[in-house]
């Protein structure tokens, strides 16, 4: 009877066990499986609105009935928590300096979410004993999970189909996503979870371990059948970081010189290989995996040319607004301003970020925003290293160093990728900070601040409060412009109408895919031949992007309609400013410059449409407007056009040759 009394655990132990289980099986199990229909982006807002719920709950629970120790708010001292406090005092600083203010404040809700679970899960880590090894094993059974619904996709639609390209362009291997936006979202999110898995592989319990060898295996072969190059750089580069950093404490973590040396002649076969795969890059065998490999190290292959181009620009439009950047949330409204120095194309201008969270950080909130951000990175490093330098004991220095991998691999893929943005991929981004918290805080532990829990509990409160009402004013949004669009199409113009109404609010201007609510108010009163509102709709719309080509074309073919001549040919000639190759805006001017009697202007217009001679309609515009202008076409000019057309197509023919395997 002593010994059931002695290993009985007390109510508090017992309320701090469930609350633990209940924050991370949500984390980790059911936040990823949120996923709306409804919603244009069916993942970002739905999770960020039940996340907000959630927290909001759990807080008001902590300080209204639990009885248990509640988070320690000494950890708010620590560097990574100030440099993080500072970043989202930037983040709404930077509004001042913003187009459309409104569009900053996901940013400012989605910041402030991702410093407070990492508050909570530093608490609920620091208070639980074996927390890695739990969190490890949750972590399993999500990965299962992801790469069994990425095994279903992959197997059910895309063997057979390897050639076909999607509705939007894209290749087939594109259908596999997991439970996440798109393939690299979910490639990343994977990558995320791989430190923990690998930990469970190794430290875990007979059973646990089998389940985490056999997900780890599968999350391999998943990241390399979506061929996403930048969770395979993540990789590389964690396991390069962590190699050093055995090399440098493999004592401290029980591992003989002995044991050493095998996994450096491992890690250096590893590198030699993939170098070696970069450097063949499937020219000499035909290996799309290869060909992906060696695409990272070539500018013009895939995507890379437009990624690199909007690195560029995005540099330049940073270097325009030093100090406070464009105003989170702005960089898509400011960018199109820049397009036209590196050539953009209208299919090449729909990127919502430049994927590169560095460069987002600093064009959106200057310098001294992406230093703070960097100040936070280098505090988790930091700490990193204190936790190295300590005499904890080896199990906990292994979980430091996984827990540096994920990071690793996170800060690589953000240099190509958006996790900044995404829900999830910031959830696992909090929990590894928060660990490396807990870990350091147990060794060094910090004197409890003397303060009412009404300190940091009300503040809170109130922000999630904010949050959970932003972020339905924003899935709003989504929901009725994508309810909207569908009416639209089916020629339901009136109740399309009554879908943008309530689609409307200050909170939210913009749809996911960044265009203003009252721009697709605009196209429906134009099929409703209702002019008048689409031109008062596409102005209201304006205001909220001024840099829309779509729009700008839109409304210049409204004041067009009303007879505004002088008003359309500016609109058009903003469109053009922006992608001079834009075709539709080109079209449109050319006809305007027709009926004003401008001929060689008209001429010109179509002219500069790339690719127009083959197009019929085009084609005989500008013969028409030929004979208008008395003047036949150029004999020598077309023999010259041949000609460089012959040269374009025989570079094109030598450059897919030494693509080739040979």
């Amino acid at each position: 009877m002593a010994a059931k009394t002695k290993n009985a655990k007390t109510p508090q132990a017992r309320d701090a066990g469930i609350l633990f289980n209940v924050f991370f099986i949500f984390l980790i199990l059911i936040l990823p499986l949120v996923f709306f229909q409804t919603a244009q982006d069916s993942s970002l807002l739905p999770r960020m609105l039940i996340l907000t719920t959630f927290l909001l709950g759990f807080s008001v629970y902590l300080i209204a009935f639990y009885k248990g120790t509640l988070p320690d708010q000494s950890l708010l001292k620590n560097p990574v928590f100030v440099f993080g406090g500072l970043y989202l005092i930037m983040t709404v600083l930077s509004l001042a300096a913003a187009v459309n203010r409104s569009e900053g404040l996901f940013d400012m809700a989605k910041t402030g979410i991702t410093l407070l679970v990492a508050f909570y899960a530093a608490h609920f880590f620091s208070t639980t004993a074996g927390w890695f090894t739990r969190l490890s094993n949750l972590a399993v059974i999500a990965v299962l999970a992801a790469v069994a619904i990425g095994f279903y996709q992959f197997f059910t639609q895309v063997p057979g189909h390897e050639q076909e390209r999607l509705a939007n362009g894209r290749e087939m291997i594109n259908v596999v996503k997991g439970l996440m936006g798109n393939k690299n979202e979910y490639a990343s999110y994977l990558l995320l979870l791989l430190p923990f898995t690998l930990y469970a592989a190794v430290f875990g319990k007979a059973g646990w371990r089998k389940m985490a060898m056999a997900s780890t295996a599968f999350l391999f072969i998943m990241l390399i059948l979506v061929e996403t190059r930048a969770a395979w750089l993540g990789i590389f580069m964690a396991g390069c970081t962590v190699m050093a950093i055995v090399l440098i404490i493999y004592k401290k973590l029980g591992i003989s010189s002995r044991q050493v040396k095998i996994a450096m002649i491992v890690v250096s076969s590893v590198v030699v290989l993939v170098a070696a795969g970069v450097v063949e890059g499937g020219k000499f065998t035909h290996s799309k995996y290869l060909e992906k490999l060696g695409s990272i190290l070539r500018p013009e292959a895939g995507n890379n040319h437009f990624r690199l181009n909007t690195w560029k620009i995005t540099a330049e439009m940073a270097m325009d607004h030093p100090v406070a950047g464009v105003g989170a949330g702005n960089w898509q409204i400011v960018i199109p301003e820049y397009f036209s120095r590196v050539g953009f194309k209208d299919k090449d201008v729909n990127w919502i970020s430049p994927h590169n969270d560095y460069l987002w950080i600093l064009s959106e909130k200057g310098f001294i925003g992406l230093a703070l951000y960097l100040g936070m990175i280098l505090a988790a490093a930091w700490l990193l290293i204190r936790i190295f330098r300590s005499q904890a004991d080896k199990t906990v220095k292994w979980q430091a160093l996984f827990l540096c991998a994920g990071l690793t691999a996170y800060l690589t893929v953000a240099f190509f990728d958006f996790p900044y943005q995404r829900i999830d991929h910031q959830v696992l981004f909090a929990l590894m900070i928060g660990g490396l918290l807990a870990i350091d805080q147990h060794q060094n532990p910090v004197k409890p601040l003397p303060v009412s829990r009404n300190f940091f509990f009300i503040p809170v409160i109130a922000f999630l409060g904010f949050g959970l009402f932003y972020s339905t004013q924003a899935l709003k949004v989504e929901t009725h412009v994508k309810m909207s669009q569908a009416l639209m199409n089916a020629g339901r113009y009136n109740e399309a109408i009554a879908e943008i109404n309530q689609a409307r609010t200050p909170f939210r201007s913009l749809d996911a895919k960044g265009s203003p609510v009252d721009y697709y108010a605009a196209m429906i009163y134009e099929k409703m031949n209702d002019n008048q509102t689409a031109l008062i709709s596409n102005l209201a719309a304006l205001a909220n992007h001024p840099n829309h080509n779509a729009l700008l074309n839109n409304l210049g073919k409204c004041y067009y309609a009303a007879g505004y001549y002088g008003l359309a040919e500016h609109y058009y000639l903003k469109a053009l400013k922006i992608v001079p190759g834009y075709k539709e805006a080109r079209v449109n001017l050319s006809t305007l410059y027709y009926v004003k009697g401008n001929y060689q202007a008209s001429y010109d217009m179509l002219n500069g449409i790339k690719g127009g001679g083959r197009m019929p309609a085009i084609k005989q515009n500008k013969k028409e407007l030929r004979k208008l202008l008395g003047v036949p076409e150029d004999t020598a000019a077309k023999t010259l056009r041949h000609k460089n057309k012959l040269h374009k197509k025989d570079k094109q023919k030598k450059l897919n040759k030494s693509d080739k395997p040979r």
